[in-house]
């Protein structure tokens, strides 16, 4: 191996790809700054489940894909640092999903002498990093995650290569992604089509095993993130906002209208070779329709769920700004022009970096609270007992012995010597309780964010313990899939298979 050359390859790379480069260490900056000054819950809840995989912990959520958990474990070794060091990964992970994919789409400018092969990476590259996708790229965890892996998949595809390895990885990073499973078959080689299922299944299946060997279903964790998420959900059904789709584009409006229109301009002109020539287009214009139908038949909506759009806005976007630049035309000496726009952009990325810094600061979100809870609970010495608190996980986070208040009984938990976490003004959508069955009780301790109750006479050596907790979401899995179907003959047939190949009754 020449390490030499290694190392002046590198260093070659990079210099060709600065602009990329700058953009990414901007961007880096505040995902690791936003996972400083905010616990996310979603992301303490892939660390919890990681360390119950990997590292002998004691809580588990089945309806969390596992994907973030299991490329989060080796870096958890490192403690706390690891979850930056994860951060770091997944950045560069997307960059270079990002610099394939771009490739894939735009390289035909770059091999007709138009332009180089780096500017088109920096335009593809910009638009995917606006202030929207900045801002919820690690909100939860899984987002740019599941991203990169996905625009890795529309890579290959695209390159005509076996693509089912990338699409079983993006499918177990956010299930959402199931809906594309479809573009496994987008391919004329039905050799190419079978290796694509193929290593799709052999991905995924180590999961279904895990689920079928542990709770008896193949599909336990996917069942239950659909039970969380959707069947049990429907009473908050919230309408479909256009607006929402605007706050995901921003100020890339302009551009991505006008990269639209000409993709469909090109669709209706074609004329030889037509679905060579638009195969790109209509791919991605599937891609912006299926996810937007996909967000308005959930019935919680959350801005967040829309994250994938940022992939389509990015591409119509860049070929917008292509075709203001006259890259669809047989015009190769714009190199004043570029400039300018290189400035343009830079300036403008900059503009996306303060303000998504901006944002992230309003959430003045230090986690004291939780933490400060946390240390409580080893100082009073209940650090082995068993907690319940709508915040759980955030706690749990610290001291993995705080589990879901939910619907458990106040006064029968109490009882058994359970002790009870509350926040106060902090309000979840799963907040069940009534405040006038705790006042009764015992505070164990008080300040300005919480309160711990316990029953009168506690004492901490007769608390109930902590334990590990892993139990499915839902129960009856094989009812609420068969529930999907509207036909009453095929709801019991997908009943009776499904409790057939899983051990329910």
């Amino acid at each position: 191996m020449d390490i030499q050359k290694i190392r002046r390859d590198f260093f070659e790379s990079a210099k060709k790809n600065k602009l990329c480069l700058l953009l990414f260490f901007l961007s880096l900056f505040l995902f690791i700054y936003m996972h400083f000054i905010n616990l996310s819950w979603d992301f303490s809840a892939y660390a919890l489940n990681s360390r119950y995989l990997f590292y002998g912990g004691t809580y588990f959520e089945t309806l969390r894909p596992p994907m973030v958990s299991i490329l989060l474990a080796p870096f958890l070794i490192f403690g706390t640092i690891g979850e930056y060091l994860f951060i770091i990964f997944v950045s560069i992970l997307f960059l270079y999903s990002s610099i394939k994919l771009s490739d894939a789409i735009f390289e035909k400018y770059a091999e007709k002498g138009k332009t180089n092969i780096y500017f088109l990476r920096f335009v593809f590259y910009f638009f995917s990093l606006s202030i929207y996708s900045m801002y919820y790229s690690f909100f939860a965890g899984s987002e740019l995650l599941a991203l990169a892996f996905f625009e890795l998949f529309l890579a290959s595809l695209l390159k005509n290569k076996i693509s089912g390895f990338y699409f079983g990885l993006a499918f177990l990073t956010r299930y959402n992604f199931l809906i594309f499973f479809p573009l496994l078959f987008f391919n004329k080689d039905y050799r190419k089509i079978i290796k694509n299922f193929l290593l799709f299944f052999i991905v995924v299946f180590p999961w279904f095993l895990f689920n079928y060997l542990k709770y008896g279903n193949w599909f336990t964790s996917i069942i239950d993130s659909y039970a969380n998420n959707i069947f049990l959900r429907s009473y908050l059904y919230m309408p479909f906002k256009f607006s929402e789709i605007f706050s995901v584009i921003g100020y890339f409006l302009i551009f991505f209208i006008i990269g639209l229109v000409f993709a469909f301009y090109l669709i209706a002109a074609s004329k030889k070779n037509w679905f060579s020539i638009n195969i790109t287009n209509i791919l991605f214009m599937i891609i912006f329709l299926v996810i937007i139908l996909d967000y308005s038949n959930i019935p919680l909506k959350d801005i967040r769920y829309l994250f994938n759009l940022c992939l389509p806005v990015a591409y119509f976007s860049a070929l917008g700004m292509f075709f203001l630049l006259g890259l669809n035309k047989s015009k190769s000496n714009f190199i004043y022009l570029r400039k300018i726009v290189i400035i343009i952009m830079v300036i403008a990325f900059l503009f996306n970096f303060c303000f998504t810094f901006y944002i992230i600061n309003k959430l003045n979100n230090l986690d004291n609270k939780f933490y400060s809870a946390a240390k409580d609970i080893k100082e009073m010495g209940v650090d082995n007992c068993e907690i319940l608190s709508p915040a759980w996980i955030l706690v749990g986070y610290f001291t993995e012995n705080v589990y879901p208040l939910g619907v458990n009984s106040v006064r029968e938990s109490l009882g058994l010597g359970k002790i009870i976490l509350i926040f106060k003004g902090d309000v979840t959508l799963d907040d069940i309780y009534k405040i006038e069955e705790l006042i009764p009780n015992k505070k164990l301790m008080e300040t300005d964010d919480y309160v711990f109750y316990a029953k009168k006479g506690f004492l901490a050596e007769d608390c109930a313990k902590k334990y590990v907790f892993d139990a499915p979401y839902v129960r009856e899995h094989c009812t609420i899939i068969s529930s999907k179907f509207k036909n009453f003959n095929l709801k019991e047939y997908v009943l009776k298979i499904c409790r057939m190949i899983n051990n329910e009754e």
